[in-house]
């Protein structure tokens, strides 16, 4: 069964570029590095939290999806102190554009997913 992190946080103020391109950066690095030094991951996604009208409430999201909360243990036992593989993902770690106070962490398991549903799409105009 999966286990999630949510990871929500606020920018320090001033470094709105600073930290968007290193969210690029963090990303290309996971992707390259997935095998090797993220293999306990299912998936990461990234939102930005808006009000009900779309306008954006200055609080970010990340959503790590580990495979199991095993896996996840063992990541995070892993990297722990970033020594070896862990110090070059260190350097693209985009914390440092965080404003601290402001993060926070949950986490979650999926439940009764056989109840899950997935919709189609939309038709296309015209059909």
């Amino acid at each position: 069964m999966s286990f999630i992190e949510f990871e929500t946080w606020r920018i320090k103020p001033e470094y709105q570029q600073q930290h968007d391109d290193m969210i690029r950066q963090w990303f290309h690095f996971v992707q390259t590095h997935q095998q090797e030094l993220f293999p306990e991951w299912k998936s990461i996604r990234y939102f930005q939290e808006v009000d009900r009208d779309g306008h954006p409430t200055g609080t970010y999201i990340m959503l790590f999806e580990f495979h199991s909360l095993e896996g996840h243990h063992a990541y995070k036992e892993r990297r722990k102190d970033w020594s070896g593989p862990y110090a070059e993902y260190k350097k693209v770690d985009p914390y440092q554009f965080f404003d601290l106070d402001t993060v926070t962490t949950d986490y979650w398991q999926p439940r009764e997913q056989a109840l899950w549903t997935e919709f189609p799409p939309p038709p296309a105009a015209g059909d």
